[in-house]
């Protein structure tokens, strides 16, 4: 009796500190996750808006998974070319990983219906971005706002959208610390993006592409 008294209390206290430990490490990201945000801004703005007619097998390969209705020969597609920028507001420097062609991979938007062109890359690897106390970088990229709103399939309405669209940076290193070199080990950085519980991100200001 005694025994499986003791077993129990050996399971509740690993239990408790099972726990605890969630809770701490919930507590920490949550604490640097802010001490991120306020050290680093991200804003976005539009430079130039327009539209872009594909021939319908553009539409065919790229919406494949969708019922979308664009017929004829050719359909319209919404891009917005944007200026992106990545402000160190401490009075450090900082350091960022990011890949040197397709940074766009470093960066999560968070609604549903506008995504990246991508990116037309020769030489691609991760390295570390050196941001010097008060400096910005900037960066430019295109934007594609998804065909679903003009050629929806059939009787399909949809529910309330995400009304702003909005860049995060995906942080996945000590932004304080300088790496031995610039060149970032791949395995390492593969490893910090394949977990996401290692992100932090940090959100820019608002577009309003939904208009």
């Amino acid at each position: 009796m005694n025994q499986i008294r003791f077993n129990i209390l050996k399971v509740m206290k690993f239990i408790l500190l099972y726990f605890i430990t969630i809770s701490l490490l919930q507590t920490n990201n949550l604490q640097g996750q802010q001490m991120y945000s306020q050290t680093i801004e991200i804003k976005i703005k539009v430079l130039k808006d327009y539209v872009v007619s594909h021939g319908i097998a553009y539409y065919q390969k790229i919406y494949k998974d969708y019922e979308y209705t664009a017929k004829g020969d050719s359909a319209n597609e919404k891009r917005f070319d944007i200026e992106l920028s990545i402000q160190n507001n401490s009075s450090k420097n900082i350091y960022i990983w990011l890949m040197t062609c397709s940074w766009t991979d470093n960066f999560l938007i968070n609604n549903n219906y506008v995504f990246f062109t991508g990116d037309d890359c020769d030489s691609n690897y991760p390295t570390e971005l050196e941001i010097k106390s008060g400096q910005k970088k900037v960066y430019k990229t295109t934007l594609i706002k998804s065909i679903k709103f003009d050629y929806p399939p059939s009787n399909t309405v949809y529910s309330k959208q995400v009304e702003t669209t909005k860049l995060g940076l995906i942080v996945i290193n000590d932004i304080f610390k300088k790496s031995r070199s610039q060149i970032v080990d791949f395995n390492k950085y593969r490893t910090l993006m394949n977990d996401k519980s290692k992100w932090k991100v940090i959100w820019s200001n608002p577009l309003y592409l939904l208009k």
